[in-house]
């Protein structure tokens, strides 16, 4: 690449990194997407559905936002879009056919907004709509063609709106498929059905119609002949309305007539009885304190009976003896202090419901009789004790809660007399001990909550007869290595520990041994006071779900989930010693999601490693992340969706690669992301990461290949020119430099002098010197000379080599060609003797040129140069002619020296 070429690229690349941000392809700003994969964009101050909403999308929430008008673009293109949710906005206005292109559209709820009127087209293209709810807008009219298209809506809901006339007849609709129709809440005065319009309705609300008369004009009774549950909850119309309207639902199954006690009185429970099918009857909120022995007198068809919320203080021993078909009771919520005498010989009755009262105990006769009952809850009342007695004739019961009460234990509370029972929840007492034989013959049960307010001490072998046990809720401080032996079949485990600080011991492969678990959730109360075993899971070979909560205190090994290959989803909260290595994870082939939570987790750098190849979700909520490398998510081929939620990320350019990545990338959404905030640096703290400026750290990046491109370009150019034009005089003045030093060093030294002269030659030119040179001044002159190959120290490096010979001579004789002045050597050697020259002020330099150089080979040697330009020199090309002359001289050149200025000095003679 030329350096035009260099500059033309990193100019390229700067201008692209200066590009502006494209549009969001799939993290969304104002939207988040939970586990349903539900698009929920609510409470964002929104003033039109958000256009970030992929249109592959098949469940939109747009609640409680500021929407006005639905255009007919809003929602073009949603093909797929099965449930969309836009509550609580000021819509006021739908233009026709805004929802055209929503033919897979099965809910559309739109209450709690400002609709006045439904129009002709405003629904077309609804075509498989099968719930529509409109509820608390300001609707007073319908027009004739409003729900034309909506052919397969069977609920709708038009409760809080203004209608005071409801004739479906005025709209040529199709309401045959309509099966739950509400219009609670509205000020109804007229309700006209003159035609079989509604052939399949099954169930009508009318709660809370604030009409106190109300002309229902039906002119046929048949034409109400599906309609099986009526809602009359807080009406209030005249009792002669009730009357002509019971007259009028031969069909109705349930009858809801909540807050109606003002007029038992006057016979309502006698016209409601009447209706032929009735036999459930909802009595809630009507202020009964002592149910009487005549109320439900006209009843007597009954088979599901609710008094729950009534306050009821007792009942009187023959107030439910009519109800002979009665399956279930339902006194939930009022203030029994035991239960009623009158439950007592309702053969029949299948369900019993005595949740939130203030019942004590329970007696051995309470249940007397009851040989049908097959559920029994007693939750949240303040039983203390469970006598074997009480359940003695229960032997059908199926389903048993006991929990919230105030039980200490449950030592002979059953006493093998429940061998039917399917389900049994005890928790959220203070059952301190589980002994062997409490469970004995109660093989049938399936599901059993122990979990208690305290720590619960379990006796080995406790649950060994539960053979078909699938669900289990347990609490306790201490577990055995036989707690859960004889437990085949349990599919859902969920532990909770109490650990107190004093207790030690370690969870090993001893505790589990369940074949056939699926789930299974561990939550430790307190500090952890036990190790983890690396075989802990061993034996969950069908384990598909992990919940650990502050379970760990340090990374456990990395052959734990060796045991649990099938796991799909893996959740560990607060164990705040562990650090995530990719190797625990290496077993976990199948991992579909996994959750982090709480535990203060600082880099997502064991991901990149950990062979997660088929992780869809992942979220590291509320840890200790400040920077994160994107490229770590690069190795979970399968992710599609990450939550970040309360980390401490900070707002600086180290994040800038994650920003653009959770903006730009089409296949992961990063949940929230526009809502995560800056903790760091403090100019930036309580900012949204997302705003962050990212392209100015791609601006001073760019800057910085620009500079660097430009001197790199720059560097090139200039060692090109000074190679071809300045080489030689860079090679002079390393050689300079060398010398220098040398030069500086021997000065401080003070060498003798043990040579006469040094000569400085190339090995080329040891013809001349040994054949002409060496002769005339040792032989015939008699001096002392130092050559190299003959004089030099061997094994001492050749630069001190030189440097000895230079200051250990009184001159130095350069003999001087075109090869001397390309050796590397005789360069150091000559210009180690300038310096010499120059520093002791002494005429210490012989040149002597073999043959005739011109100047421009001698610039790269200024020193050099500066001689031969500043005097004479001697000349062998010059002397062949006058060899004796030219000894003569060079005899002179050797023998003096005392000032360089001396007129004898060869050196300032013509040669």
């Amino acid at each position: 690449m030329g350096p035009h070429s260099a500059s033309l690229f990193f100019f390229s690349l700067l201008f692209l990194l200066l590009l502006p941000r494209p549009l969001l392809f799939y993290s969304l700003k104002y939207c988040s997407i939970n586990e349903l994969s539900e698009f929920v964009c609510t409470d964002q101050k929104l003033t039109n559905i958000p256009t970030e909403i992929p249109k592959s999308a098949t469940d939109v929430s747009v609640d409680n936002n500021h929407i006005k008008t639905i255009r007919q673009t809003d929602l073009s293109g949603f093909y797929k879009l099965q449930k969309l949710s836009l509550t609580r906005n000021n819509i006021s206005r739908i233009e026709d056919e805004a929802f055209l292109d929503l033919p897979a559209l099965t809910e559309l709820k739109l209450g709690e907004n400002q609709l006045s009127m439904l129009t002709d087209n405003m629904f077309n293209g609804l075509s498989n709509l099968s719930s529509l709810s409109l509820n608390k807008n300001q609707i007073q009219s319908i027009s004739k063609l409003a729900f034309e298209s909506l052919n397969k809506l069977n609920t709708l809901d038009l409760s809080r709106n203004n209608l005071t006339v409801f004739e479906p007849e005025k709209m040529p609709f199709n309401f045959s498929n309509l099966t739950n129709l509400d219009l609670s809440s509205t000020p109804l005065k007229r309700f006209s059905v003159h035609s079989d319009v509604f052939p399949h309705l099954k169930s009508l609300r009318l709660t809370s119609v604030s009409g106190s008369v109300v002309e229902w004009d039906i002119s046929d009774k048949m034409f109400f002949k599906s309609l099986t549950d009526l809602d009359l909850f807080y009406t209030n119309f005249t009792i002669e309305t009730y009357q002509m309207l019971f007259q009028k639902v031969d069909s109705v199954h349930s009858l809801d007539l909540r807050e109606f006690n003002h007029l038992f009185d006057k016979g309502l429970l006698g016209f409601a009885c009447r209706i032929p099918a009735l036999y459930m009857l909802k009595l809630r909120y009507n202020h009964i304190s002592v149910l009487n022995d005549m109320l439900l007198k006209p009843c007597a068809n009954l088979k599901y009976l609710d008094l729950g919320e009534n306050s009821m203080t007792d009942l009187t021993e023959a107030s439910l003896q009519m109800l002979t078909q009665l399956i279930t009771l339902n006194l939930e919520s009022n203030k029994l202090s035991r239960v009623p005498v009158a439950v007592r010989n309702l053969t029949t009755l299948k369900y019993l419901w005595l949740d939130y009262n203030n019942i004590k105990e329970l007696q051995c006769l309470d249940f007397a009789n009851l040989s049908s009952l097959t559920e029994l809850t007693v939750h949240d009342n303040a039983i203390a004790k469970l006598n074997s007695c009480v359940f003695k004739t229960l032997r059908n019961l199926r389903i048993l809660d006991i929990g919230k009460n105030r039980l200490l234990q449950l030592d002979d509370s059953f006493d093998g007399t429940l061998h039917k029972l399917e389900g049994l929840d005890a928790s959220r007492n203070k059952i301190g001990w589980i002994h062997k034989d409490i469970f004995r013959n109660m093989t049938s049960l399936t599901f059993l909550n122990l979990e208690s307010v305290g720590a619960t001490s379990i006796e080995g072998g406790a649950f060994e007869e539960l053979s078909n046990l699938k669900v289990f809720y347990l609490s306790s401080n201490f577990i055995q290595g036989d707690t859960f032996a004889g437990l085949p079949h349990l599919r859902e485990l969920t532990l909770t520990i109490h650990c107190p600080t004093m207790l030690q011991h370690s969870i090993s492969e001893s505790w589990f041994r369940l074949p056939s678990l699926q789930f299974l959730q561990v939550n430790v109360v307190g500090e952890v006071c036990f190790g983890v075993a690396e075989d802990v899971f061993k034996g969950l070979d069908s384990l598909r779900t992990l919940k650990l909560k502050n379970f760990m205190i340090s990374t456990p090994h990395q052959n734990t989930f060796l045991y649990t290959p099938h796991l799909e989803l893996l959740q560990i909260e607060k164990s705040l010693m562990f650090d995530p290595t990719p190797e625990l994870f290496h077993p976990l082939q199948k991992l579909k999601t996994l959750r982090l939570l709480q535990m203060e987790i600082k880099s997502l750098n064991f991901l990149s490693k950990s062979n997660l190849t088929k992780l869809e979700k992942l979220f590291i909520l509320y840890n200790d992340l400040k920077i994160i490398n994107e490229t770590d998510f690069a190795p979970l081929l399968s992710l599609k969706y990450i939550a970040l939620t309360g980390n401490p990320f900070m707002c600086e350019c180290s994040n800038a690669g994650f920003i653009e990545w959770a903006t730009r990338n089409r296949q992961t959404l990063v949940d929230a992301a526009f809502e995560y905030t800056c903790a760091s640096p403090a100019s930036e703290e309580g900012h949204l990461l997302m705003d962050f400026n990212v392209q100015s750290c791609w601006e001073f990046t760019g800057f910085l290949c620009f500079i660097s491109s430009s001197a790199l370009v720059l560097l090139t150019l200039l060692s090109s020119f000074i190679f071809h034009f300045l080489r030689w005089q860079l090679v002079y003045g390393f050689y300079l430099l060398q010398a220098f030093l040398y030069d500086t060093k021997k000065r401080r030294q003070g060498c003798p002098h043990i040579y006469d002269a040094f000569v400085s030659y190339n090995v080329h030119d040891e013809e001349w010197v040994y054949g002409e040179l060496l002769p005339e001044l040792e032989e015939v002159q008699g001096w002392r000379l130092c050559l190299h190959h003959r004089d030099f120290q061997p094994g001492k490096p050749i630069i001190e080599n030189i440097t000895d010979a230079i200051y250990g001579s009184r001159k130095t004789l350069c003999v001087i060609s075109r090869r001397y002045l390309q050796s590397e050597w005789c360069s150091q050697e000559i210009q180690m003797a300038s310096f010499r020259l120059f520093d002791e002020k002494k005429d210490v330099l012989i040149l002597l040129f073999l043959e005739e150089i011109s100047s421009n080979h001698l610039s790269p040697f200024y020193r050099m140069r500066k001689l031969v330009k500043s005097r004479t020199y001697l000349s062998w090309t010059q002397a062949r002619s006058h060899k004796g002359l030219f000894w003569e001289k060079v005899r002179r050149a050797v023998e003096c020296g005392n000032e360089p200025g001396d007129h004898h000095n060869p050196l300032t003679a013509n040669t």
